[in-house]
């Protein structure tokens, strides 16, 4: 009778985490619609004078100092964009504010293509290991379709949030080039985490703008930019390696930290 009871306890256990941890990605999906669809002061600037405070997944969406709206400002020569988006659990005020951007800037058609990944599904991976090139975890979204994308980052949360030191970031790149091969420009964004699979950049055939949300040491981020001949924007800097002639390797300085790019 113990042992019943046991195991109609673990089970009980079980299905409640089950249920918290599928319950997630649906609250954070309604979090996103409503930040997208928000009055907000400046569409899109950053501005939140007189407007209340918004969260998404806990986390306050941090407007005034966005690099999301900064970069997208600063560099309107990004066009017909494909989106890769780090979705662990760090960055989910990020993805709002593109969605927020993409909305006010609907009509320019800038935002094509969006693509999530979570670094290996987690959630149902068993305690597999991590192959690179074959981590997963990457989910394809439609910006355009709201229903679609919002159905696609519940999914994506629900399968896995992160929690590793590293992440499949070139996996997703390479995932994103092939579903989208007419992109005009490949947009990453991401936070502070090492990259797993940085040995696959020569895979990469194209230039990658990168938007760092989180500071640190971002050895990997800034290769990956210099190496493409893309950008990398912070809060703070903004630097182009399309001409790297004009670049010393050896001294590339990104908030203040000099990096020497092997």
């Amino acid at each position: 009778m113990k042992n019943l009871k046991l195991q109609i306890l673990l089970a009980g256990i079980i299905m409640l985490s089950y249920t918290m941890i599928n319950a997630q990605g649906a609250e954070i999906a309604r979090d996103l619609k409503s930040y997208i669809f928000a009055d907000h002061e400046g569409e899109g600037s950053g501005s939140t004078s007189g407007k209340k405070t918004h969260t998404i997944g806990g986390q306050e969406v941090d407007e005034v100092n966005s690099v999301v709206y900064k970069a997208f400002r600063m560099h309107p020569e990004w066009k017909n964009m494909t989106v890769v988006v780090d979705w662990t659990g760090s960055m989910y005020t990020y993805v709002g504010q593109i969605m927020r951007w993409h909305k006010v800037n609907v009509d320019k058609n800038l935002l094509k293509n969006m693509v999530l990944f979570n670094d290996g599904d987690d959630n149902l991976r068993r305690n597999k290991k991590k192959e690179i090139g074959k981590t997963g975890g990457i989910y394809y979204a439609d910006p355009n379709d709201l229903d679609d994308f919002l159905g696609k980052v519940e999914t994506a949360v629900d399968n896995g949030g992160g929690g590793d030191a590293e992440e499949n970031d070139v996996e997703a790149i390479i995932a994103a080039i092939t579903e989208y091969d007419d992109a005009n420009d490949i947009v990453l964004m991401a936070d502070n985490s090492a990259i797993r699979d940085i040995s696959l950049l020569n895979k990469i055939d194209r230039p990658v703008h990168v938007i760092l949300c989180n500071g640190g040491y971002v050895y990997d981020y800034v290769k990956l930019a210099y190496e493409t001949g893309g950008t990398i924007v912070t809060p703070n800097d903004d630097l182009d390696f399309a001409d790297k002639s004009k670049i010393d390797s050896d001294n590339i300085i990104l908030n203040g930290v000099k990096y020497t790019i092997r």
